[in-house]
């Protein structure tokens, strides 16, 4: 069977994700079609798989939604390889210079965003309505709270809940709202970090800021 498309191709016309494939591996650089795009193919590119099932094909094979993540397979030209983090070798600040106290669990990264006082200057991304966020919340929020970070909630969490219960148009219950912050709030040291929701304009309407 023939490999995928060369990574640099502008437009990837085949692609493990989907499990498309193209008949040759000489592909155009700027369509990702063959140089011969014949009536019979044997084989399902984007191109046909997007003609056969429109705007289905704009998402990866459903199968593994929620037990997968994603990574592009667009080559960029740049990765984390190319950069070098080089440290200054001698002297101290901050600390004393005495190599049995100038040591890595001495150092003191806190911080502070928005009047949280956070352990370490990290917030975790916002994680909302998708399975693959649901199933992994628990080790997020609790490994957030251990860490003293903040973590975020994502958007559509109470519309997308089932057992939400809205009222004159205003959410006033939400299971799976109420188990991410309680999630957190089991490992939480009641100082160090805290959870954000993040909304959007239904979340609004809704009044899951005010909930």
């Amino acid at each position: 069977m023939p490999n995928p498309v060369q990574k640099n191709s502008s437009y990837l016309n085949s692609m493990s994700t989907t499990d498309t494939r193209t008949r040759v591996e000489d592909t155009c650089p700027s369509s990702g079609l063959c140089p011969l795009c014949i009536r019979e193919c044997p084989f399902v590119c984007e191109v046909s798989l997007s003609a056969f099932r429109g705007r289905e094909a704009l998402y990866p094979d459903p199968k593994m939604f929620g037990k997968s993540t994603a990574g592009s397979l667009k080559d960029y030209g740049l990765d984390w390889s190319h950069f070098n983090i080089k440290a200054r070798l001698l002297g101290a600040e901050g600390i004393d210079p005495d190599p049995d106290i100038a040591l890595f669990p001495n150092v003191n990264v806190e911080t502070s965003v928005a009047g949280i006082p956070l352990k370490i200057p990290v917030i975790i991304g916002a994680y909302g309505s998708t399975e693959v966020a649901r199933v992994n919340w628990d080790s997020l929020a609790i490994g957030g709270a251990l860490s003293g970070i903040i973590v975020t909630i994502g958007e559509n969490i109470c519309g997308m809940d089932p057992e939400a219960v809205i009222t004159n148009g205003k959410v006033t219950y939400s299971a799976e709202l109420k188990r991410r912050v309680e999630a957190f709030k089991k490992f939480w040291d009641g100082k160090y970090g805290g959870i954000a929701v993040q909304t959007n304009v239904e979340d609004q309407r809704l009044g899951v800021d005010v909930y």
